[in-house]
């Protein structure tokens, strides 16, 4: 069987049309977190809220980073508060800072922990 150019076009536009919307597609798929955001609310302003500033808690802490204005991944905040903040931060950076964020690890149980980040990542990567 000879193929005509309709041949071809049409092979070539079922190849685009079956493959390529998902990689052209423009939605993006929220990541799913690890804690529950719900407890870990109420954990972050408890035990966070004095030293950060999140709108999401009504804190309004100074001593810490303002986490409005940060975008971090929610292993990162799972290490920083698990970790203490110095150790996700740049050393120039974590000396801005009068005090250093104690490691909660140990002081928090891993669940506990989880749920704070998922709160704050939640709290902090709006949808587009």
């Amino acid at each position: 069987m000879k193929r005509g150019l309709c041949g071809w076009a049409f092979v070539a536009l079922l190849i685009v049309a079956v493959g390529v919307p998902s990689a052209l597609a423009h939605t993006r798929s929220t990541p799913k977190v690890i804690g529950n955001a719900k407890a870990g609310k109420t954990a972050f302003q408890s035990t966070c809220g004095v030293c950060h500033r999140l709108r999401a808690a009504s804190s309004t802490g100074t001593i810490g980073p303002d986490l409005d204005k940060l975008v971090l991944t929610e292993p990162v905040i799972i290490k920083a508060i698990a970790n203490g903040g110095a150790s996700v931060m740049t050393k120039a950076r974590a000396a801005k800072y009068a005090t250093e964020m104690t490691a909660y690890k140990g002081a928090l149980t891993t669940a506990q922990i989880q749920d704070i980040a998922a709160f704050v990542y939640n709290s902090t990567h709006h949808p587009l």
